[in-house]
């Protein structure tokens, strides 16, 4: 089996996965599932993005699967701090069945484009 660094990772997830600007999102109609895949800890510096819901990324995989109350259409974006965590956790919710799944990036990058968020 090929070991892969983590920089092979990140790569191989964004290619898999397409990344949306804040302003994008923001001039968008699309109702999205934002996950913030960040650490609970790092939610408490700086707030989240509105409505956004936290499911770290090592815990994507138990708390998140397609059902009958989640359809593997939803979109779906996901954000961490500065969008390698976001990358990676993408390409594991593709892996699990999600079919419209994008990266946000950071949240930094967020606030910057003045979007709004939960404290």
């Amino acid at each position: 089996m090929d070991k892969k660094t983590p920089e092979k990772m990140i790569q191989i997830a964004d290619a898999m996965i397409k990344k949306i600007t804040p302003a994008e999102v923001m001039n968008d109609n699309k109702e999205y599932l934002i996950i913030d895949v960040r650490e609970a800890e790092e939610l408490h510096s700086g707030g989240k993005v509105e409505n956004a819901i936290n499911i770290p990324r090592g815990l994507l995989e138990f708390k998140l699967r397609p059902s009958e109350n989640l359809s593997e259409d939803t979109p779906i974006l996901v954000y961490c701090a500065a969008g390698l965590r976001a990358a990676l956790a993408g390409q594991t919710l593709k892996e699990l069945g999600f079919n419209d799944v994008k990266n946000l990036g950071g949240f930094d990058d967020w606030v910057k484009a003045g979007g709004k968020i939960d404290t």
